[in-house]
This record gives C-alpha cells, sequence and structure tokens, in this order.
C-alpha cells in the first residue's frame, strides 16, 4: 500500500490479512485511517471470504491515533480528520465481508475502537483495552467499546482510564477467545478459514443482517432477519446447502 503502514495480503482458504505495521506502538495516522477505509471497502471484489486485521510488532496491538497530528490540529484540520477516522471505522463495521481482529498487546483509544468495530474479536493473553482520552483532552472510543463490555465497565474505563485485561473482556462476552501472543496469528487465520469455508453469499448476507438488526428491537430484527432468509432462498448456493445437508456430504461452493 501507499504508506507502507497497511499490509494486505491472500491467505490460505479465501483469508484476507490486514496487518497493522507503524512501529513501535501502530499509532494510527491519517494516512492509515484513509488506507484502512479503502481496504475494507474493496474487500470481498477478489475471492476473499474473511478478513483478519492483525498488527505486528510485541508492544501494542494499537495504541490509538498518532499524538504527533493531534498536537497540530486545527479546528478545520480536525474536523477532516474525525470525518476520516468515522470513515474508517465505518469501512470495518461495514465490510462486505466478516472482519475478525485479532489484538495482540494493548488496543487503546483508536485501537479500541479499530478492534470494536470488527464482527469478532480474538485476543492474545497480554493483550488489554483502554480508553485514554480523558487524559489527553480529548474523547472518542467509547461508543464503539460498548460492544464489547457492559454499560458500568465502560463508564469506568472511560472515566478512570484503567485498561482492562482479554481475559476480563471475554467473560462480558466481548472477546470470543483468549490465546498466547504466539498463536494469535494461527488461531485467528483458523478461526476465519472456518468462516471462509461457509457459503460465500450466506455468510454476506448473515454480516448485513446483523449489522441491520443490531441495534433494533426484538420483533423489527425478526423481520429483517426473516427477508434475509427470503433473499437467500433464491439464491443457487442455498439450494446447494439444503441438498449437501439432506445428502449428508459436504456442500459445493465452488
Amino acid at each position: 500500500m501507499a504508506t507502507g503502514a497497511i499490509l494486505v495480503e491472500s491467505r490460505i482458504s479465501h483469508v484476507m490479512l490486514v496487518t497493522l505495521r507503524n512501529p513501535p506502538v501502530n499509532a494510527l495516522t491519517t494516512a492509515m485511517y484513509r488506507e484502512l477505509a479503502e481496504v475494507f471497502r474493496a474487500a470481498g471484489s477478489g475471492d476473499e471470504r474473511c478478513v483478519v486485521l492483525y498488527a505486528e510488532g510485541q508492544r501494542a496491538f494499537c495504541a490509538g491515533g498518532d499524538k504527533n497530528e493531534v498536537v497540530d490540529l486545527s479546528p478545520t484540520t480536525a474536523l477532516a480528520r474525525a470525518r476520516m477516522v468515522r470513515e474508517c471505522f465505518a469501512a470495518v463495521r461495514d465490510c462486505d465481508l466478516p472482519v475478525l481482529a485479532a489484538v495482540g498487546g494493548p488496543a487503546l483509544g483508536a485501537g479500541a475502537t479499530l478492534a470494536a468495530s470488527a464482527d469478532i474479536v480474538v485476543a492474545s493473553d497480554n493483550a488489554v483495552f483502554g480508553l485514554p482520552e480523558i487524559d489527553v483532552g480529548v474523547m472518542g472510543g467509547s461508543k464503539h467499546m460498548s460492544r464489547l463490555v457492559p454499560a458500568t465497565v465502560l463508564r469506568w474505563m472511560a472515566l478512570s482510564r484503567e485498561r482492562i485485561p482479554a481475559a476480563e473482556v471475554a467473560r462480558y462476552g466481548g472477546v470470543v477467545r483468549v490465546t498466547s501472543r504466539e498463536s494469535l496469528l494461527d488461531e485467528s487465520i483458523a478461526m476465519a478459514s472456518q468462516i471462509a469455508r461457509k457459503g460465500p453469499q450466506a455468510v454476506r448476507l448473515m454480516k448485513e443482517v446483523l449489522n441491520l438488526t443490531e441495534d433494533r428491537d426484538l420483533a423489527s430484527g425478526l423481520h429483517v432477519e426473516q427477508l434475509g432468509t427470503a433473499i437467500m432462498s433464491a439464491l443457487p448456493e442455498s439450494k446447494e446447502a439444503a441438498a449437501a445437508t439432506r445428502q449428508h456430504r459436504r456442500p459445493d461452493f465452488s
């Protein structure tokens, strides 16, 4: 990619790997926000079926936004940068493909927000999540973090700046699996491959339905799911899945 701070690779089983690599702590620059937005908007245009978001280095998954950029902001540039930040996180959440965040080490501020924008979060046993904004004179990230922790825990994080270990976030349901730092990437790719073996159209439609129903009430959420079933039933992939189930074989989605 253009800055060299975002690496995009194709892995086995239709898995795309997107890697942050901006040492020492993978702080997010405006250029990185822009590139990430472009990458996740384009994901799925090839034969990929799932995305793993990872970060190089041992010090942090992402320690937040680049502080050097924040210091030099004016009201005009702050608004432009804020818009790019929103577009980045929205591109991850609205990506056509499921996104699995593999969080190794601290995910702080914008780093926590980036991870919380994903569909699934896997973390290493040394990972922590934190919202340090109150100590640096800004706000942001709390709403996204509400996808991973309960309201009272979120308020404690936002008001105290205390970091919450991955194991605790897992108890709240925000982290799906905690693994060692050494096996984090392999474990995450294996999980992504499990998703990628499903019907590609079903997976995309399921993600769309999950996004649409996340903040809806029970009745309207069920209605959206039923509409998704109606759409899916007309696709050849659905017929193949049903036939494979009846015939006790693996479906062929090629």
